[in-house]
């Protein structure tokens, strides 16, 4: 273990700053903001052992007492939404695909032994009986989230976290049901408890984050005391997180599980716990010791290059990355990333959940062996065009719906001004790899929603083909190619886009006026 020994010559005045510095850590969960090495990041203490050495200790998390945050993961999420779109593929083996591989897959395909990434080739080898369903469309699987957030919104601030997964901060709703008393407010516990005596580990080795709960306990020799306050408001938060399952189901069809605790980080890491359809919750007490021997890919902030850096400095699991000073940890991933993995590796998150903006730009994508001809280029646009078309008017609609459920009067939607065109080609003077990118105005005509989507897509395909057809003019190789819509604005709803012309300033000016009229009348 790495211990930083107290030098035995330290002066009274080093001593003092240490001390009130320790003190600022404990009282106010970070450093003074001039000596942080990261913002509001504390650094880690440290405790003297009898030898004279300091140990680690856990950064002060000030979200321990005051926070419920739960985190909910759709179980088998393409594979539940094409079972509601087919009944006849329930208690069958059942894969979703894209290209060769499967995506996900329904638990009667899981044991008979297939899972995620598996190729297709393969799954039929295992199970000659599984039925396989392209998932290449992602319009169905998106509406299905939708309802998904629509509902678990009702109970707290919702976070969205890819199309199947959400955090929602149930804080609020806790304090105000133990506030109301009665049974309500100290209810017995819904769901499983977890602690750092119950074996964890990972089924899947391509997300080591996915950790299952496995029969047998961990011998461990410290007693953990818990706060029976604590306590109270996670047996509250699992009954709400279990309430908030059940309206999901009843607006969707679909079922998932939830992990309940004091922070972000904790929620995700035991949410699969006791997969499918379950929940789990986890005491503050216990964080520490359950992330302790997680590798550290597990962690949040923790990808790929970010492992591979921590591996070369002799760092593979949680409790390695404790015996770190947190100033290293920062000056080797940066201040940001490391002060947020410092603190997963304790089992700490400071960061609040936050209902995420509208996406900057929308995106619709193929990847393919090879495409060299023009006529390939065009039959791939007449794919992914359509889609994006899709996309472009799903993220109107969201943004009229957010309009209405703020109460303006006039609602307005959103539409793209910019279309972005991105691909991977292997073609011209040289035989390398290379990315590249270009944007066009959008057409007028792919933002009419008076128009049949079929004219839509042609002119985002026709536009397009004439960024390509400027940009390769030396052969081609394309082996991904994306069509995209940015620099959005708002448009009124059933109406033109709101420019710079002065007759949709005038809409505008006069949408704000109605609003302000209303939120006046309202005491707002």
């Amino acid at each position: 273990m790495l211990v930083i020994v107290l030098g035995s010559m330290e002066d009274a005045a080093s001593a003092e700053k240490r001390s009130a510095e320790e003190f600022r850590v404990r009282v106010h969960g970070g450093p003074h903001p001039l000596r942080a090495g990261s913002e509001g990041a504390a650094t880690t203490s440290g405790r003297s052992r009898d030898d004279g050495a300091l140990q680690p200790e856990p950064p002060v998390d000030p979200n321990a007492s005051r926070r419920i945050v739960a985190h909910f993961d759709v179980d088998a999420f393409y594979s539940q939404v094409e079972e509601l779109r087919d009944p006849r593929l329930v208690d069958r083996p059942m894969a979703v695909t894209q290209k060769y591989l499967i995506v996900t897959c329904n638990y009667p395909a899981r044991s008979a032994g297939l899972s995620k990434l598996m190729s297709t080739q393969k799954a039929k080898a295992l199970c000659p009986e599984v039925v396989l369903v392209s998932g290449e469309d992602l319009t169905p699987y998106r509406a299905c989230a939708k309802k998904v957030r629509a509902a678990l919104s009702r109970f707290g601030t919702c976070e969205k976290l890819g199309l199947d997964e959400c955090w929602v901060d149930l804080t609020a709703e806790v304090e105000r049901r133990i506030a109301g008393g009665g049974p309500a407010s100290d209810p017995a516990l819904a769901g499983h408890r977890h602690s750092c005596t119950s074996r964890v580990e990972s089924n899947n080795k391509h997300r080591p984050q996915d950790i299952r709960a496995v029969s047998g306990d961990v011998r461990v020799s410290t007693t953990v005391e818990e706060d029976p306050v604590q306590e109270r408001r996670l047996r509250v938060g699992a009954v709400v997180a279990a309430e908030a399952r059940e309206a999901v189901h009843a607006a969707s069809g679909l079922r998932m599980s939830a992990g309940v605790a004091h922070n972000k980080t904790l929620a995700k890491l035991i949410s699969g716990l006791h997969k499918p359809d379950d929940q789990t919750v986890l005491p503050a007490s216990h964080a520490a010791r359950v992330v302790e021997p997680l590798p550290v890919r597990a962690l949040p902030g923790v990808g790929h290059g970010v492992e591979k850096e921590l591996a070369s400095r002799g760092v593979s699991i949680a409790s390695d990355l404790r015996r770190v000073p947190r100033g290293d940890v920062c000056e080797w991933l940066g201040a940001r990333v490391g002060g947020k993995v410092h603190d997963a590796a304790w089992g700490g998150d400071r960061e609040e959940v936050r209902e995420k903006p509208a996406p900057s730009s929308v995106t619709c994508e193929d990847s393919f062996r090879s495409c060299t001809s023009w006529d390939s280029v065009d039959k791939v646009l007449r794919v992914i065009a359509p889609d994006l078309v899709a996309r472009m008017d799903e993220e109107h609609e969201d943004e009229v719906e957010r309009s209405i459920a703020q109460g303006a009067i006039v609602p307005n939607g959103r539409d793209a001004r910019t279309l972005t065109v991105r691909w991977r080609d292997r073609g011209g003077l040289t035989s390398k790899w290379a990315r590249s990118s270009s944007s066009t105005a959008m057409p007028k005509d792919a933002t009419d929603r008076r128009l049949d989507t079929g004219r839509r897509a042609d002119a985002v395909r026709s536009a397009a083909t004439s960024v390509l057809r400027s940009e390769l003019k030396r052969g081609f190789d394309l082996r991904l190619l994306n069509v995209g819509a940015t620099n959005f604005r708002l448009s009124v709803a059933g109406g033109a886009a709101v420019g710079s012309t002065a007759a949709a300033t005038e809409v505008v000016s006069a949408t704000a006026a109605m609003n302000a009229r209303r939120d006046y009348d309202r005491g707002g």
